[in-house]
């Protein structure tokens, strides 16, 4: 069997290199202001989708064996602000233009059959039942984060049957299935699944990778044996995550945020769920507003109608307020202008899918207590971007932050900005980067933990999706996706012969959260690797005509 380029080497890792990281490398490597500029030269393949001007494409594998990791994070900047710019003020940011899973993936929510031959319950929402497989999971790192129970508002029960699922496990209590447009995430943040032209055609078109018909096709003869590959995608191919969070007109929102320094890999915090729900974690809060001249209010509060793990007890309301001792303050009020963000006005509501309205309803029931209203608006919180630059994909995950725009205080995560963009929307974003380079000890995210056998990537995680999916701190986006294998994780028997994909898998021996390993490992054995892509194990399904 050949080896499949994501595994062909020692496989991953620089998460934003610290100043002493790269001043090791060479002498004078960081570069001047002058040179912080996105490349305008270059010409993106029309499957691309991307703009001109925006640093892409690249021969970001040069920069990955020279260890270049300001050259890595000035690229990810370019990669960020390219995707969310807009051809009208208020208009649909490039990638919303793009295609989503809902798109791509006809079959997600087809029942299964099990081995009897009996139907299963209709498959849960992707995101939601990811979230929820990896709350428990055993082997080497055991995690135990319960996430906690989204179910939606009963004025969304009532209005919009046709998009509920049960949450299973919690009688009476109900999760939504995707819209059109936005993916369901099971939380608050509204989600999307998101492919250029490159990526949907790869999932699409002759390798029918949507159809688990197919994908079966694939699997080893033998249950044990050596892992098979799916085809490398494209070299144009861009998959991204967006999160949104949904911000009420005339008002005030509460956006939690994430201090990435008081919380330690290895700390009380990395041992439990660590989500913006737990506000012992997250100290911190932002009101954001579309008033221009706003007066602070006394306190924020959101989190409305989520219950914790058992699904018994009420999670919240959360309230931040300007009136305690915390330092720094415990919230400050914060413009929707220092978002990517778009105010949906009635005639942009009346585009979406009913299910789409019914994730938008839900999500603001659950920030601020009431459903999404004409006039609201939608501010992008986190993004995950994936390109086929190099073989073994580049990763950059980016999130909002109210202290991102003092690139002292920020630190690490702000450096290697362009200069050269008018928009500059993108400063008020932290970033981390996975390209390719192993973590070196003494760089400021090096974390082993005590399992590990050999080389590790560094600690790089987006806390507003890994940390609301259950992840442990100890997270790096190479060592998740490169486990990216079918048949799911699911809890339902399936016609698979018993072999599944997961997170972190429970095998012996078992790779821990940021350990580096090849494909080869027996915890790919009997399955197929899906070249990094969780959505095809977590999405694809059986056509309804398929006996399965």
């Amino acid at each position: 069997m050949r080896m499949h380029p994501a595994f062909a080497i020692v496989l991953v890792g620089l998460a934003a290199c610290s100043q002493a990281d790269i001043a090791a490398k060479s002498p004078g490597a960081r570069r001047t202001v002058a040179a912080l500029a996105c490349d305008t030269t270059t010409m993106p393949p029309p499957d691309s989708n991307f703009p001109r001007g925006f640093d892409y494409p690249q021969n970001v594998s040069a920069w990955v064996q020279a260890r270049d990791g300001d050259r890595t994070r000035l690229h990810a900047w370019c990669l960020f602000a390219g995707l969310n710019q807009s051809s009208r003020p208020n208009g649909p940011l490039l990638w919303q233009n793009w295609k989503t899973s809902t798109q791509a993936f006809i079959n997600q929510y087809n029942p299964w059959k099990g081995t009897d031959g009996a139907p299963r319950p209709t498959r849960p929402a992707p995101l939601n039942a990811r979230n929820m497989a990896n709350a428990r999971l055993g082997g080497n790192e055991p995690i135990n984060n319960p996430a906690p129970v989204y179910a939606v508002n009963q004025a969304v029960v009532a209005k919009y049957p046709s998009c509920l699922q049960p949450i299973q496990g919690h009688a009476g209590l109900y999760q939504l299935i995707d819209g059109t447009h936005m993916q369901s995430n099971g939380d608050i943040m509204i989600a999307g699944v998101i492919y250029n032209d490159a990526a949907f055609n790869n999932i699409t078109g002759p390798l029918a990778l949507y159809n688990a018909v197919a994908l079966n096709a694939r699997l080893p003869a033998q249950p044990t044996g050596p892992a098979a590959l799916i085809p490398p995608f494209p070299s144009s191919s861009i998959v991204l995550k967006p999160q949104f969070w949904p911000v009420k007109k005339g008002g005030f929102t509460a956006l939690p945020v994430w201090d990435w320094n008081a919380h330690k890999p290895g700390s009380p915090a990395d041992g439990k769920y660590a989500g913006y729900e737990m506000q012992a974690l997250w100290r911190r809060a932002v009101a954001i507003t579309d008033l221009p001249n706003p007066t602070p209010p006394p306190s924020i509060t959101y989190l409305y109608g989520v219950r914790d793990s058992t699904g018994n007890q009420p999670l919240g309301p959360i309230t931040y307020t300007n009136l305690t001792q915390i330092s720094p303050p415990a919230f400050r009020v914060v413009s929707v202008k220092d978002f990517y963000h778009r105010q949906l006005n009635q005639p942009d509501l009346d585009q979406l899918s009913t299910c789409d309205r019914a994730l938008l309803d839900a999500s603001a029931w659950w920030a601020y207590d009431r459903a999404f209203e004409p006039g609201d608006s939608v501010v992008l919180v986190a993004m995950h971007i994936m390109t086929k630059e190099q073989a073994d994909w580049t990763f950059q995950t980016l999130w909002w932050h109210p202290d991102a725009t003092n690139v002292t205080a920020c630190g690490r995560y702000c450096t290697d900005r362009p200069t050269n963009l008018t928009d500059t929307t993108f400063s008020h974003y932290m970033l981390a980067t996975t390209y390719g380079q192993p973590a070196k000890p003494g760089n400021q995210n090096y974390y082993a933990p005590p399992s590990t056998k050999g080389a590790v990537w560094p600690v790089a995680y987006n806390p507003y999706i890994e940390l609301a999916a259950s992840h442990p701190i100890t997270t790096n986006c190479m060592n998740c996706h490169h486990r990216a294998a079918w048949p799911p994780q699911a809890s339902f028997d399936r016609p698979d012969e018993n072999r599944t994909s997961a997170y972190l898998q429970t095998n012996t021996p078992n790779p821990n959260a940021l350990e580096v390993y090849q494909w080869t490992n027996p915890v790919f054995n009997g399955l197929v690797i899906l070249d990094s892509m969780w959505a095809i194990s977590d999405r694809g399904g059986y056509p309804a005509s398929s006996g399965r």
